[in-house]
């Protein structure tokens, strides 16, 4: 989310993009389903859990560096204690974004979210989201343009530390209620990264390879298709013909 969250080159605009993804017009309707069944904003889920459940984090190649592992470490580590008037910034972001899936239909419809960071003006502060880390619809419905889409901003005070943690997949990182009873519910995996990005393009068509596959596969069921027709006519017609004689 642009070069204040320093992860790498590139990995920064490949996680806005992934998020921004995971919640666009089609795609908030699945979360907003899943969520129906297991609320994953609640107090007992976790930001960097979600993220990966959604499958909203880096798998990019950059150069060597733990895009992935730092991203997590700032979900897990950072915004989970950052606090901004007198409000948690996780807080936050997850009723912003209950605000977004609650709101499906009639006037205050949310269609989309989109997310983007920007430089804050006091390096000393935590990360929030602007104007003030809000949590009520009121405040939250203001984040919302004549288009049902809802900006998420996040306010960046410095740059990020070079720390990074494993990927949330081990079973002692799952979300559990207070009892430690594990609260995650089918499907874990809601997105994945690939689900989530374009298509890798040709080199030498600069063509979707991804499309290339599936028309291939289209025709070759097609292809199919034509010889079972070709093969029952010609049953058709051998037994015409043993009848005849």
């Amino acid at each position: 989310m642009g070069s204040l969250i320093p992860i790498g080159g590139g990995a920064d605009a490949e996680i806005q993009n992934l998020l921004n993804t995971a919640f666009n017009a089609a795609n908030i309707k699945i979360v907003r389903t899943k969520v129906a069944s297991e609320n994953l904003l609640d107090d007992n889920h976790h930001l960097h859990r979600i993220a990966y459940r959604l499958g909203t984090y880096p798998i990019g190649n950059y150069a060597g560096d733990d895009a992935k592992g730092k991203w997590f470490y700032f979900l897990k580590n950072i915004l989970k204690s950052a606090k901004h008037n007198g409000v948690l910034t996780a807080k936050s972001i997850k009723m912003t974004l209950a605000y977004a899936l609650r709101n499906s239909t009639g006037p205050t419809k949310v269609v989309r979210v989109v997310f983007r960071a920007i430089q804050g003006t006091d390096a000393t502060a935590d990360h929030y989201v602007a104007p003030g880390n809000p949590t009520s619809d009121s405040d939250i419905a203001q984040l919302v343009d004549s288009t049902g889409t809802l900006s998420v901003v996040l306010v960046c005070p410095n740059s990020l530390p070079d720390q990074s943690i494993p990927i949330p997949n081990q079973q002692a990182d799952l979300d559990v209620d207070s009892h430690g009873n594990i609260i995650e519910k089918p499907p874990i995996k809601i997105f994945t990264p690939q689900d989530l990005s374009p298509p890798p393009l040709s080199p030498t068509t600069r063509k979707s390879r991804r499309s290339k596959a599936t028309k291939t596969r289209g025709a070759g069921k097609a292809t199919e298709k034509t010889r079972r027709k070709t093969k029952a006519k010609k049953t058709k017609k051998a037994t015409k013909a043993k009848k005849g004689r």
